[in-house]
């Protein structure tokens, strides 16, 4: 049985003590000094899983190689996230794999997984709903191999036993109340009963949606970055092939980390956004938006924003919107931002913007504040954002985006100021 990994990498093997992980470390061991175990205990079988560590502790110490051990609980975490189990042993083993590799304990991590489970992946995921790149199934990707995943498991016990490599049996794989073992104990065996070359079938679809997927990406428009909460597309996405389309939406919704909780039905709606008026917005799941913003296509997290008011203050910070504007001061220059501070009232606060606000912009004539910012252009999104120093009605500047030219910069001007937004 023959393996294909990069013997030049540390890497890391994660070993439960089953026949598929044990089988690993055999061939791997084999071929290359410079591997570690890995062993995560979730503390969901009590002792049972207790022992499946001592069983790896003692395999390793015969081997000579070095073995790190981390104990979790999932069952309290599945609570307290409020997800399965299964999830939440997922995601903890990940957070420990991943800070090893982010530390530099190991270059990659080795998984056992082989194609009878890469055949439930795909099935499982079909089930789903699934597209493309959901049909690729189990793949490598960055930190992470998995060099049995074209060996069969008849194949891995047939090897276990042949070449007498102890193992444990984990008896809840038996279970066929996890929608995994559902598949793995009672689909798979009648269509394997009736496809026998199945396995093989799923590996060569595998491979094609690999093939699919890479070329889409290679076509796809790529999404750019307004700031941390906000990214967007060209409009003129929408004159690609539909194929094409959704999947530049998609990959620009991986961004946010939902693009398996978006349905076909949610990505028709985006497309209808193209004959929308400015401004139309669609509500995602995990609170992010998609709003079509003049000749972009924008995707934001929904921020829940409530009213702000404080007394300006020289000396004060004002945080709001995840932005935080502190006031500097330097010698006047007639830059835009600067501002002549004796020229501000007394009583003026900082706010979020009103209805019925005034500003006089830089040099320009007297006019309502919502005027204003459509002339300029500046959307709805960034709008609710906005705060803005006034007195009553008044508004004498708008943080980042203009001053009146009531406080503007004369040369009677002693000292200049202007807000600074802290970048952290």
């Amino acid at each position: 049985m023959k393996i294909a990994f990069d013997r030049n990498k540390k890497i890391g093997i994660a070993v439960s003590g089953g026949v598929d992980s044990m089988v690993l470390l055999d061939l791997m061991s084999k071929q290359s000094k410079n591997i570690v175990i890995l062993n995560v205990e979730h503390g969901i079988r009590g002792e049972i899983s207790r022992r499946d560590t001592l069983f790896v502790k003692k395999y390793a110490d015969n081997l000579g190689i070095n073995c790190i051990f981390k104990s979790v609980d999932a069952i309290s975490y599945s609570k307290e996230k409020n997800i399965s189990i299964e999830l939440a042993a997922r995601e903890l083993r990940y957070q420990f794999f991943d800070s090893l590799i982010q530390s530099g304990v190991v270059d990659e991590i080795a998984l056992a997984h082989h194609l009878d489970d890469q055949a439930e992946t795909i099935l499982m995921r079909i089930f789903r709903g699934t597209g493309v790149r959901g049909l690729r199934g189990i793949v490598d990707r960055l930190g992470y191999i998995h060099p049995l995943i074209s060996i069969t498991k008849a194949d891995i016990l047939e090897y276990a036993l042949r070449n007498k490599i102890p193992f444990v049996d984990d008896h809840t794989n038996l279970e066929s109340d996890y929608t995994r073992n559902y598949i793995r104990n009672e689909i798979m065996p009648l269509v394997k009963e009736k496809y026998n070359d199945v396995l093989s079938s799923f590996d060569v679809l595998s491979k094609n949606a690999i093939e699919i997927e890479d070329y889409l990406l290679k076509q796809i428009v790529e999404y750019k970055k307004f700031d941390d909460d906000s990214i967007y597309l060209p409009i003129s996405v929408f004159d690609l092939h539909p194929l094409i389309l959704k999947k530049s939406i998609v990959e620009a919704l991986r961004y946010f980390d939902i693009e398996k909780d978006i349905e076909y039905a949610n990505l028709e709606e985006i497309q209808k956004l193209v004959t929308a008026q400015n401004n139309s917005l669609i509500h995602l799941p995990f609170n992010v938006d998609v709003i079509k913003e003049y000749d972009k296509l924008v995707f934001c997290k929904r921020l829940k924003l409530s009213q702000y008011c404080k007394e300006f203050d020289v000396l004060s910070k004002y945080t709001y919107a995840g932005k935080e504007y502190v006031l500097s001061k330097m010698k006047p220059e007639k830059k835009k931002g600067f501002f002549d501070i004796e020229k501000l009232p007394k009583d003026t606060v900082i706010r979020t913007r009103k209805d019925k606000d005034i500003f006089t912009p830089y040099e320009g004539k007297r006019q309502l504040l919502s005027d204003y910012l459509t002339n300029k252009k500046v959307p709805k999104r960034v709008r609710e954002k906005l705060l803005v120093v006034a007195k009553g009605s008044e508004v004498f500047i708008v943080l980042g985006i203009e001053i009146s030219d009531k406080v503007k910069i004369t040369n009677d001007t002693k000292l200049a100021y202007f807000f600074e937004e802290i970048k952290y």
